[in-house]
């Protein structure tokens, strides 16, 4: 895990800071990327039903399922506030370029340029899509750090 050493370091909050509260599933550390599971019919139609732990956050395995970065270090059942909406510092795992849309490398809990990528076998592989999870402000290269905006 490449995560940043800092923890979640965030630069911007464009005036009101995109933070959702959830129960994390495991422990999981400020700074790492998070994913969303959980079971299906948790919520209703109404609020009246919703509750902070029907959203459930894990350490993100995956690149499409990339929602926010943990703002702090929390253990299993626990409340982990996530900022999905944010201009944060992150470590970089390949190129970045200034301007262009980055990629969540989940296993990494860094990010890198998304690239080019196939056209999508079926209705369920978001593919480019799917994996867009920002876009960066500025370069970075692996091993070093840029920054981010993280927008799930």
């Amino acid at each position: 895990m490449t995560v940043n050493p800092e923890g979640f370091i965030q630069v911007y909050d464009f005036g009101n800071p995109k933070v959702i509260t959830g129960k994390a599933r495991e422990t999981i550390s400020g700074g790492q990327f998070v994913g969303v599971s959980g079971a299906t019919g948790v919520v209703t139609s109404g609020t009246s039903s919703f509750l902070n732990t029907d959203v459930e956050f894990y350490v993100c395995d995956d690149s499409e399922n990339f929602v926010g970065v943990a703002i702090q270090t929390k253990t299993s059942g626990n409340m982990l506030p996530v900022a999905i909406d944010a201009g944060i510092l992150a470590a970089c795992t390949g190129s970045v370029f200034a301007g262009r849309l980055i990629k969540a490398v989940a296993s990494e809990d860094a990010v890198a340029n998304l690239g080019s990528q196939v056209v999508p076998a079926d209705a369920q592989d978001a593919s480019i899509a799917g994996n867009i999870a920002g876009r960066a402000f500025t370069a970075g290269a692996s091993g070093g750090f840029a920054l981010i905006h993280i927008k799930s």
